[in-house]
């Protein structure tokens, strides 16, 4: 007898510019899976909108508060594509957080 699946994930792709690849890569390992953890979990909260980039902002907890920002275009039809991650401000990312554009 076959069993039915109950629930199947549904899979998430995106697609790293190549100077967000060189950035992770001079990043301590452990500050580099971080923020590729947070760029994973905004992709599951970002919204499409065609012929415009958008930002939105992290931190990471780590021996101290890390804050950034991710510039991405995701349009339809197409994965997200990240392009840049920016070093910001706590007030930058409190002008991000009060426009409701960070990482969850």
């Amino acid at each position: 007898m076959d069993l039915l699946r109950k629930y199947t994930a549904e899979s998430r792709f995106y697609e790293l510019d190549d100077e967000v690849i060189f950035i992770l890569e001079n990043f301590d390992l452990k500050m580099a899976a971080l923020l590729t953890l947070q760029i994973e979990r905004a992709v599951a909260q970002i919204k499409q909108k065609n012929k415009i980039y958008q930002t939105i902002g992290g931190v990471i907890k780590y021996e101290e508060p890390h804050f950034f920002a991710l510039r991405f275009i995701y349009e339809e039809k197409d994965n997200p594509y990240f392009f840049n991650i920016l070093k910001i401000t706590s007030d930058e990312y409190l002008d991000l957080y009060n426009l409701n554009k960070i990482i969850k």
